[in-house]
């Protein structure tokens, strides 16, 4: 979670989350232990009435048990993470009813460790598909609080910006060293940042292939990095191996166009000065633009 000193970002978030339902979850064996609903900084506020000090002679028997274990992970030198279940309900009573599912599923089901990022259990349910949540499904407040913390890009260095979307567990095409891709696209859990400095190889394999582009252009240009974006911020930055242009097979549009994708491959740049420029902490948001197209070039052009 934030710090204090994030106290701005963290009430843009709380007008932005309106009214919520969430989740404080233990960092030590990653179990949910309270459900509440509010508005505001509401999230934030049991944190704070933990640090209060104690009234003088105040029994610590008498004290409340999610204050005691939230003074035992502060002890630890952690704090409690916070899961967003929905947001932006209509009114009270609907917020209403969604905290007491929680509490009673919470109450009747045993859960166990949950994992590391919301919506990273997706084998657990024989469900065919997720019911829309219109945007306002469960997420870490950490992921959301990214999102505003993240800074406008305003790098010099020419970049080929990849816009990934969506998950997609039957890719058309093998890759160039003749295996098969079995997933292409951005996972749910990749919005958390602890879970995505972990897995820059994988969204490589998304990044690298296979796109309408001309290696001549991206030569031409002196582009000599890839950028991985999702919702608009950048998720991950990826140099372009030299000479490792291949090209598939010509295929046809919808319209008899000949369409001829290429791939490459990458190597994750995870830290130095233009790590921090395109990606750092939180990622950068790109200028508000308009487009359909997943690939663009920055700087924009206008």
């Amino acid at each position: 979670m934030v710090s204090v000193t994030d106290n701005k970002i963290l009430m843009q978030v709380a007008s932005e989350l309106k009214t919520y339902v969430y989740l404080l979850i233990d960092p030590r064996d990653r179990t949910p232990f309270y459900a509440g609903k509010g508005q505001g900084l509401r999230f934030d506020s049991h944190f704070a009435d933990a640090l209060t000090p104690e009234e003088d002679g105040a029994d610590d028997e008498e004290q409340p048990r999610k204050r005691r274990l939230i003074r035992e992970i502060i002890d630890a030198g952690q704090r409690p993470e916070v899961w967003i279940i929905r947001h932006g309900m209509s009114g009270t009573s609907e917020y209403t009813a969604v905290e007491a599912a929680v509490i009673d599923l919470l109450m009747s089901v045993p859960v166990g460790s949950l994992p590391h990022a919301p919506l990273n259990m997706p084998g657990q349910l024989t469900n065919a598909r997720r019911e829309q949540a219109r945007g306002h499904g469960i997420r870490s407040l950490q992921s959301i609080v990214d999102e505003y913390a993240a800074p406008e890009l305003a790098t010099s260095e020419p970049l080929l910006l990849i816009t990934l979307n969506g998950e997609n567990d039957d890719p058309d095409h093998f890759m160039p060293e003749g295996e098969r891709r079995t997933f292409a696209g951005y996972k749910p859990e990749w919005r958390e940042s602890a879970i995505r400095v972990t897995v820059f190889d994988e969204i490589g394999e998304s990044v690298r292939g296979w796109w309408s582009i001309s290696p001549r252009t991206i030569e031409r240009r002196g582009i000599r990095h890839v950028v991985a974006v999702h919702e608009g911020v950048t998720r991950a930055l990826f140099e372009i191996v030299e000479d490792s242009w291949v090209k598939a097979p010509p295929r046809k549009s919808k319209t008899g166009r000949s369409i001829n994708d290429v791939a490459f491959r990458v190597r994750a740049v995870t830290e130095g000065p233009l790590f921090d420029e395109v990606v750092g902490a939180h990622g950068h948001r790109l200028p508000m633009k308009r487009t359909q197209n997943a690939l663009r070039y920055w700087p924009l052009s206008s």
